[in-house]
């Protein structure tokens, strides 16, 4: 019995330091919490306001496409066309016989796939020039 009297009265002894763990559970009033719930709220809507604003950003810039580039004018008049990475790389070889300044220029020239005008070694690509030439510029 003396030994556990013992503990009993170590742990009441101790009752001061044990407060002193329970202090940051107790409840404050709001009053006393109003500078941390107005800095919780407002960093809140200041990460909805900068969510926002790069939203619109991204949107805008999604809309607003340089076609000033000549390589990202081709890339989006074969997007629009739905050509694959072969056809794009026949119509740049293309273009590059011409000696055109951009390959998208073979999108309003149809008398650039004739391959009677093409030297001898384009002969095993006519079947495929005749396929584009029809897909680019023959409206179904």
């Amino acid at each position: 019995m003396s030994h556990a009297l013992e503990h009993l009265f170590r742990l009441l002894a101790r009752t001061h330091d044990l407060r002193g763990f329970s202090e940051g559970f107790r409840s404050r009033s709001v009053e006393d919490n109003a500078f941390e719930v107005f800095l919780v709220f407002g960093g809140l809507l200041l990460l909805c306001v900068v969510l926002l604003l790069v939203g619109r950003y991204a949107r805008r810039f999604e809309n607003l496409k340089s076609y000033d580039s000549p390589p990202e004018l081709f890339r989006e008049l074969c997007r629009a066309h739905g050509l694959n990475w072969s056809s794009r790389r026949l119509l740049k070889r293309l273009a590059a016989e011409w000696e055109l300044s951009s390959p998208a220029l073979l999108f309003v020239e149809p008398e650039r796939f004739n391959t009677a005008r093409l030297p001898a070694e384009w002969r095993d690509d006519e079947d495929r020039l005749e396929s584009l030439r029809k897909r680019l510029f023959e409206t179904a």
